[in-house]
């Protein structure tokens, strides 16, 4: 599954469906604060939080906080295992349909 079908299944929006993917470009492996990826990314806070929102509905950014310079600061990163787990529940009667429906073929 590339990036392109990750952002499909959050928006049908061409525009959105590339920011989402420019944010993921950004995060990649690393902790990142809210600061930080409205500096790197350039968007708005709000439309941030948006964009955030709609990845963390599927499972794929997650948050925790931790300390930094001696400040409780919150911490956004790409997690594959909820996701992974978002897509086995979500599609798993579909499939589980699909296989039914052969094996009575």
């Amino acid at each position: 599954m590339g990036l392109r079908d990750v952002a499909g299944l959050i928006t049908n929006d061409p525009k959105t469906k590339k920011k989402i993917i420019d944010l993921l470009t950004i995060i990649g492996r690393r902790k990142m604060t809210f600061n930080q990826l409205i500096d790197e990314s350039g968007y708005k806070q709000r439309y941030l939080r948006f964009l955030i929102t709609k990845l963390r509905s599927i499972h794929l950014m997650m948050g925790e906080y931790q300390m930094s310079n001696s400040r409780n600061e919150y911490w956004y990163y790409l997690t594959h295992e909820g996701f992974s787990t978002f897509l086995k529940t979500k599609y798993s009667d579909a499939i589980y349909t699909l296989v039914k429906r052969r094996k009575t073929q």
